[in-house]
């Protein structure tokens, strides 16, 4: 176990990758307010086309969000619990480290799994419309 301490580096970048997730989660969540708002008002102006895209970006948006603060805070702790464990080598705060890297990579793999069925439905959803246009100029 001592021979670890050599190789636990770079808890300054997981600090700032945490600062960034954390920050960027608590801009996005307003801004899927305001994009909600916006989506709100153009229903109301009667723009139905562009009030789904922006309510259901929004929808989208604030979750994310509210995730990207979690993965934050989780990466936060694990690098002050590899710094501990450097300074002190207790055990405990090696395994808690290693908990929080593990929680930190299963919320950043549900993100990304989400992220690419949300794009995939995206494209489909692109593809039958197209197709369904494209019907439709030729029917007439």
């Amino acid at each position: 176990m001592n021979r670890l301490k050599e190789y636990i580096k770079g808890t300054g970048w997981a600090k700032f990758e945490a600062v960034v997730s954390i920050v960027s989660g608590a801009l996005s969540i307003p801004i899927g307010i305001l994009v909600i708002i916006l989506g709100i008002n153009l229903w109301g102006a009667g723009e139905i086309a562009k009030a789904v895209v922006c309510i259901v970006s929004g929808i989208f948006v604030i979750p994310i969000g509210i995730l990207s603060i979690i993965v934050g805070i989780k990466l936060w702790r694990n690098s002050k619990n590899l710094e501990n464990y450097k300074n002190t080598e207790k055990e405990e705060d090696l395994k808690e480290a290693l908990k929080n890297l593990s929680a930190y990579y299963t919320l950043i793999g549900w993100i990304t799994a989400i992220g690419l069925a949300v794009l995939a439905l995206v494209l489909i959803a692109i593809l039958v419309l197209g197709l369904w246009l494209g019907l439709e100029i030729l029917s007439k």
